[in-house]
């Protein structure tokens, strides 16, 4: 009962939250008959969330996860920008209610489109979780003995719903500045975890891969499906995981909002509502009511078949689905291999907390499926290519597992399209993105160490330097004024002494910089991999650029499982042996002519090169 009920306050409380101080603001405002308006959009949020689960539900038996991302991440940046705006005019309203703004307004409430504004907010406000709060409690109905974890699942939106009564009362008392001061600055932090929550839903539907390095993992500490994470996840967009992309998203939109914000706010004064009179009520807006109410009584039809229903199919579930087995840190099996094409993963949380399960190219999210409760099981189906994936086992903190998709011998082989080559691109730029780091951090060290004076301490900072280089040289293939400042910064550290520390740090600045501006696709990984293991001079290569050229290979293997798995199999024969067979001619040569075949292999036809 507990864990329904924290997952509906959860994703309930941050609608709650803005319908709730949305509706203070027209009553403090004068305009409490428009309230109605806000009510429609909530009712017709929450019959199309109705209506469409079940629907998805009776048709396909599950939601499908990229468009649904896909959805929110829309609905919640334009929600975000509606808010972001509201915002701004309640500080103006808060210097002068009277007058221009308020005769603005006005017309704002009474023209053709009567209230269109607040029943949109009010309807993305509620939509944007609606639908997977909807089959989160589809499959509690569906898959739950008794009436506990559905009273809890109720409970949890009546307390949401509690709230946002609260915010109403408190905003409604409040002196008007101090209103318009605090709801505001609470708007701009919802306003930064929907803009956060949607660069994560564009990540989790496969079209923003980037800056996924993990800034902070407090799942152990801080969950959000516990009391206080599910408060401050409604409140300020909490996620107890957070990549870097989403806290730049969320720092970059409110910190410069606040400011504005606020330095508006020193020049405010107070000024009491204008006496206006009562605005016309259209007669269109009884009629919405209505329409509205019977949308939700069908909505709610909709989902009690569905539930119904639902129920019954999972008893007749085929024996071709795949059972998957997880908890807070395992899954069972954790290594899966299926043939190819579509198929059916039914996934079970054995665990204590609220799960979710993912398919990974790379950090690119093939498929998930997300809020499966302790005891639940979801379903989920998709088409796999040849290759091998990376499953998560409970938390995403914890090892993955792997999921080995098989060519038939009858299917003919996928051809590779670009957005083949997005995840391991991705992943490409992320360990650059780190190893950059790494050697920006130890040009820094040698840069201190030359000015120190300290000679010993400045050759070993060079060496240590240096040692971090090849792994960046890859980046630099085929792409002559990255290979040319690649070139620019080698010479540089070679060097001795003060002449190495003067001249490397205003090379690596300028070989860093460019790098962070390019994407480098398979083909380009590969040309580089090739170039380290091949000595003009006959010479072995250095550990350092044996090393580097492994990366590439194990980051490109499932790409290359989907074309060649002979080729893939024998790639991971190689790196394996490598360590115990490193000389010229050994492992080290294969490994060359592996890197070689798989990049042809990996080719893409012209047309796709050409895009």
């Amino acid at each position: 009962m507990i864990v329904p009920f924290l997952i509906m306050l959860r994703e309930g409380i941050e609608a709650a939250l803005i319908v709730g101080i949305v509706a203070s603001y027209l009553v403090r405002t004068g305009r409490r008959e428009w309230l109605p308006s806000l009510w429609i959009g909530v009712g017709l949020a929450c019959a199309v969330s109705l209506a469409a689960g079940a629907a998805l539900d009776i048709i396909a038996g599950e939601l499908p996860q990229r468009g649904q991302e896909l959805f929110e991440a829309v609905v919640g940046l334009i929600a975000a920008a509606m808010l972001t705006s509201m915002v701004f005019w309640m500080r103006k309203a808060a210097r002068s209610i009277k007058g221009e703004l308020q005769a603005g307004v006005d017309a704002a409430l009474s023209g053709e489109h009567q209230g269109l504004a607040l029943v949109g907010l009010a309807f993305l406000a509620v939509v944007r979780e609606g639908l997977e709060s909807v089959f989160f409690l589809l499959a509690i109905f569906q898959q739950s003995g008794g009436w506990a974890p559905a009273l809890g699942a109720g409970l949890g939106l009546l307390l949401a719903a509690a709230a946002g009564y609260a915010i109403y009362a408190l905003g409604v008392k409040l002196n008007l500045r101090v209103f318009f001061r605090w709801t505001g600055i609470l708007i701009l932090f919802v306003a930064a975890g929907l803009v956060a929550n949607a660069v994560r839903s564009l990540h989790e539907a496969g079209l923003w891969n980037h800056l996924q390095q993990t800034v902070y993992d407090l799942g152990t500490v801080l969950p959000a499906d516990g009391a206080l994470g599910a408060v401050l996840s409604g409140f300020f967009g909490y996620q107890e995981r957070a990549a870097l992309g989403e806290v730049i998203a969320y720092l970059v939109f409110l910190i410069p909002m606040l400011v504005l914000f606020l330095a508006g706010n020193r020049q405010e004064h107070t000024a009491a509502v204008a006496p206006r009179a009562e605005a016309r009520r259209s007669p269109r807006l009884r009629l919405a009511g209505i329409g509205t109410l019977l949308l939700i009584c069908g909505g709610i039809g909709a989902f009690i078949y569905a539930a119904g229903t639902g129920g019954r199919r999972a008893a007749e579930a085929g024996t071709t689905d795949i059972a998957v087995a997880i908890t807070d840190r395992t899954c069972e099996p954790s290594t899966l291999t299926v043939p190819a094409g579509k198929a059916s993963f039914v996934v079970t949380n054995r665990g204590a907390r609220v799960l979710e399960w993912e398919i990974l190219d790379g950090v690119m999210v093939l498929e998930e499926r997300e809020n499966i409760a302790p005891g639940q099981s979801r379903r989920l189906t998709t088409q796999l290519h040849p290759g091998e994936y990376a499953i998560t086992c409970g938390l995403l903190s914890a090892p993955r597992g792997r999921l080995i998709v098989q060519a038939s011998a009858t299917q003919p082989r996928p051809a590779l399209t670009l957005m083949d080559m997005v995840g391991p691109a991705a992943e490409y730029r992320a360990f650059l993105s780190e190893r950059s780091a790494a050697f920006g951090a130890a040009v820094d060290v040698l840069d201190r160490a030359r000015s120190g004076g300290d000679t010993a301490a400045t050759e070993k900072a060079r060496r240590d330097t240096a040692a971090l280089l090849p792994s960046l040289h890859p980046a630099a293939a085929s792409d002559a004024e990255l290979e040319a400042l690649f070139i620019r910064l080698r010479a540089a550290l070679a060097e001795d002494g003060a002449v190495a520390g003067a001249e490397t740090k205003p090379a690596a600045e300028a070989f860093r910089a460019a790098l962070g501006q390019r994407t480098v696709l398979p083909d380009t990984m590969l040309a580089g991999a090739i170039t380290l293991l091949s000595s003009p001079e006959g010479e072995a290569p250095s550990p350092e650029d044996v090393a580097a050229a492994s990366h590439i290979a194990q980051l490109l293997v499932p790409l290359a499982a989907r074309i060649d798995p002979d080729l893939a199999a024998r790639t991971r024969a190689v790196l394996v042996a490598l360590p115990n067979d490193a000389k010229p001619g050994g492992a080290l040569q294969a490994l060359a002519e592996d890197l070689s075949a798989m990049r042809k292999a990996l080719a893409l036809p012209e047309a796709e090169r050409r895009s």
